[in-house]
């Protein structure tokens, strides 16, 4: 029996899951429109390819946006997605006049990267406030550079069906950038890259997503734990860093009123120990054959950090030495 992912081909009942639009609409799209053409199999299955998948998500979308089916059904690729462009740029238009302006430090600015959720946001964008969305992009490289010259808090990030590539990219993009969440948002994806990309810090939502549910992904309740995604960390037992590189480096150059060089030696090893802490978490991921030990070596060095960004908070606060907010990410115990 041929698998719903093999080849890239999706089955029927795949489609509808992924695009949102129910089988029965996906049939009548495609015998009333010819919207796609899928393959069929020895026993008349439909199957559809990446780019059909594509296609109907960008048709959707303009439906949604209320163009009559019929009249974009038609057109090529490239021609749906300059028109959902410009329904992007009167939207955002009449978002910007709308708005009142916002005060500096009260929105969480986003990036965007998938084929669909660009356009979907740049719709959603008055339900989803305070956030303020930088822009959208379909080719990763263009994503990556933008996330480096922005450093947005947060990425979104749509990979519908989700491989290996996609997570290494993910992490090594996450060990450039600076963002405080990266939610990514998926269809279909196998347990154990899930369990990758989760152990990264990523958030994962399973489409369809809703404003609502990215709101919620990226403001979660007070209660909840933030993951680092910086840093890797991944379970509810692992401290968030306290301190990160920028801070640490602020800190030993200030002067103490200690005769000792405690706060230099302190700052030294909390970035020794964060080191090793991500080095070992590299390792539990590329060696999946010693990942528990890796795992372990993993926790005990977060463990040691936690322990001495303690210790180097103590000496902060004995020696009256205060980060600013600018500086800090949290105010210092």
């Amino acid at each position: 029996m041929k698998s719903e992912l093999s080849d890239s081909n999706f089955a029927i009942g795949a489609v509808a899951r992924l695009t949102g639009i129910p089988m029965d609409t996906l049939r009548i799209w495609e015998r009333r429109y010819r919207a796609v053409v899928p393959q069929r199999s020895s026993q008349n299955r439909r199957f559809y390819s990446r780019d059909d998948v594509t296609r109907l998500m960008l048709i959707k979308q303009l439906v949604e946006l209320g163009e009559p089916v019929s009249t974009v059904v038609h057109l090529k690729e490239m021609e749906l997605r300059k028109r959902l462009n410009e329904h992007a740029e009167i939207q955002q238009a009449g978002s910007q006049a709308a708005t009142p302006i916002r005060r500096e430090g009260t929105t969480d600015r986003v990036l965007v990267f998938g084929d669909v959720l660009p356009y979907q946001m740049s719709h959603w964008i008055t339900e989803l406030e305070p956030l303020e969305l930088l822009g959208g992009h379909n080719l990763f490289n263009e994503f990556e550079q933008a996330v480096l010259k922005h450093q947005p808090e947060i990425l979104l990030v749509e990979f519908p069906a989700l491989q290996a590539e996609a997570v290494t990219r993910l992490q090594e993009l996450m060990l450039k950038a600076q963002c405080q969440r990266i939610i990514l948002i998926y269809a279909f994806a196998t347990r154990l890259l899930l369990e990758r990309v989760r152990k990264l810090g990523v958030i994962t939502l399973r489409a369809p997503v809703t404003p609502a549910i990215l709101l919620e992904a990226c403001h979660p309740p007070h209660h909840q734990v933030r993951a680092e995604i910086n840093f890797g960390l991944h379970t509810t037992d692992i401290t968030p860093r306290r301190f990160n590189g920028k801070q640490l480096a602020m800190i030993s150059g200030v002067s103490s009123r200690l005769v000792c060089e405690c706060p230099q030696h302190l700052v030294d090893l909390v970035s020794r120990v964060a080191a090793f802490e991500q080095y070992s978490l590299d390792c539990e991921l590329r060696t999946p054959h010693d990942a528990v030990i890796h795992e372990r070596l993993h926790r005990m060095a977060a463990h040691a950090r936690a322990t001495l960004e303690g210790a180097l908070s103590y000496l902060l606060e004995s020696e009256k030495i205060e980060l600013s907010d600018h500086e800090s990410a949290e105010s210092v115990r």
